[in-house]
């Protein structure tokens, strides 16, 4: 048995200034794809771990990636889609796909990008049974339930369970092939916004409905259901949460429970309306903590959903009301590079952030010292969001900035890198422990790697692309029914 891996992976964010071109993705091809995700926690690897579990071989094409950022361009979409088409049609006989996509990944032309790759792919290879896996932040259209077979979302955020999903759906397919099961699947989309404040798996209100996805698999005649939070941040005709059940043979099964699921979602809508600070409550929270290090969640500046990693709106409160040992990441080759000019030990006077657009605050005037210089790269051992293991923020400095008892720790880095590993700043000489304010630019994903190291955590509802209180006249493709909207 003979089965082929593909992925192109995207979450793409329509309100970020700055378009995914060619030049962003990184590419595996061939067997070096199996060497480099063999050593990670990502769905690829749970693919390649049901190769050596369920007795079949493995045939690499190509997995393409690139961080979150602005709808990819019409050049990356049919590129890197026709070499995937053009590398399967090329392969020896095949008995089944499995096709590593985000579900939240918008092109030029195409709104739901990975509902497309899916229409494509079926058309090209016919018949042949089609496994897909997703991230938990998927807007799932029917398109992409129409062109495949299965379809297996993650079941944690912060996402750490990716080889279990990736292994689950080879396990299906393999078992289709084989001809011991005939999945069926069902969706189902709740007309509500789940908000990602709340896709936080680990409580209430997305820990009971993720259980209760769980303890369906435990049913008989069920292969596999899945809850996903939706992604708010692309402007999508199928915008929002879903329900994908899949049943052995039995479609009527799937459909029922996929709806019974569905209306408990609908029934804790209430549940779905966000209060959080804005950065300047946060920061006198944080200050007034008599726990440490306290984490601020910078919501607005979220990378890993898209946005520029320069936002200033934290760092300006941080120096505004004095707050002492404080830690920044800000993405600013410019600042970068002066402080290497400058070297260790030297002082600088730098123009910070708010360069990419008008929406993620003022550019700041800092001075101060330059601490440390870093060629940027470090390596995570321990399961995170995301899976990765090798990370790269190219060349890095951390400046110390202010006068005693006011003193804060600013790094700045010359590529997007969203904190996903704590090793983001361990690697630059700044320890977590010894800091009172440690502040990550994302939402839930920080979590798996800030949770160990601090006392506390608060969210931060701050301006930027990926800001928690969009208004739906923002939005022109994303269903004007859903409740929160109404």
């Amino acid at each position: 048995m003979r089965i082929a891996v593909a992925g192109i992976i995207h979450e793409s964010n329509s309100f970020y200034s700055q378009p995914t071109e060619l030049s962003d993705f990184s590419v595996h091809e061939g067997p070096e794809l199996i060497d480099y995700y063999r050593q990670t926690f990502h769905e690829i690897a749970g693919y390649i771990a049901g190769a050596e579990q369920f007795d079949f071989e493995l045939y690499p094409t190509l997995a393409a990636g690139a961080t979150p950022a602005g709808p990819v361009t019409a050049e990356a979409f049919e590129h890197f889609v026709g070499k995937i088409i053009e590398q399967l049609k090329a392969a020896p006989k095949l008995d089944g796909i499995l096709l590593a996509l985000h579900g939240a990944m918008v092109a030029e032309g195409f709104p739901q990008a990975d509902g497309e790759v899916a229409r494509r792919v079926r058309a090209a290879m016919g018949d042949l049974p089609i496994a897909i896996t997703h991230d938990y932040h998927a807007n799932v259209p029917q398109q992409l339930i129409d062109a495949a077979d299965i379809l297996i979302i993650y079941k944690t955020n912060p996402h750490i369970d990716q080889p279990e999903r990736g292994l689950q759906a080879a396990e299906i397919l393999a078992r289709q092939i084989r001809g011991e099961v005939k999945p069926k699947m069902a969706l189902v989309k709740p007309e509500v916004l789940f908000n990602i404040y709340f896709h936080n798996t680990s409580v209430a209100p997305m820990q009971s409905l993720m259980q209760a996805a769980i303890d369906l698999e435990s049913a008989e005649g069920i292969l596999g259901c899945s809850v996903a939070g939706g992604y708010q941040y692309a402007d999508v005709p199928y915008m929002g949460p879903s329900i994908v059940v899949i049943a052995d043979g039995d479609e009527a099964l799937a459909q029922r429970e996929a709806e019974r699921l569905g209306e408990a979602m609908w029934a804790i809508r209430e549940q779905l309306k966000p209060v959080v600070p804005n950065p300047a409550e946060a920061v006198r929270l944080a200050m007034e903590s008599e726990e440490a290090p306290v984490c601020l969640l910078d919501f607005g500046d979220n990378i890993g959903g898209g946005s520029s990693g320069d936002s200033t709106f934290v760092l300006e409160q941080l120096l505004k009301q004095g707050a002492d040992g404080w830690v920044v990441s800000i993405w600013d080759a410019e600042s970068a590079q002066a402080c290497f000019a400058a070297g260790i030990g030297g002082q600088v006077a730098l123009n910070v952030g708010g360069k990419t657009d008008d929406m993620h605050g003022p550019v700041l005037d800092v001075s101060g010292r330059v601490r440390t210089l870093h060629d940027g790269s470090y390596e995570e051992h321990e399961r995170r969001h995301g899976g990765g293991r090798y990370f790269s923020q190219g060349p890095t400095a951390v400046i110390e900035v202010g006068a005693e008892g006011h003193k804060g720790l600013l790094l700045v880095n010359s590529e997007r890198a969203y904190p996903n590993s704590i090793h983001q700043i361990t690697c630059a000489g700044i320890q977590p422990e010894q800091q009172k304010i440690l502040v990550a630019k994302g939402a839930v994903a920080p979590r798996a790697a800030y949770e160990p190291v601090c006392a506390r955590l608060i969210e931060v509802a701050s301006g930027g692309a990926t800001a928690i209180d969009r208004s739906s006249d923002e939005y022109q493709l994303a269903r004007k029914t859903l409740y929160e909207w109404r």
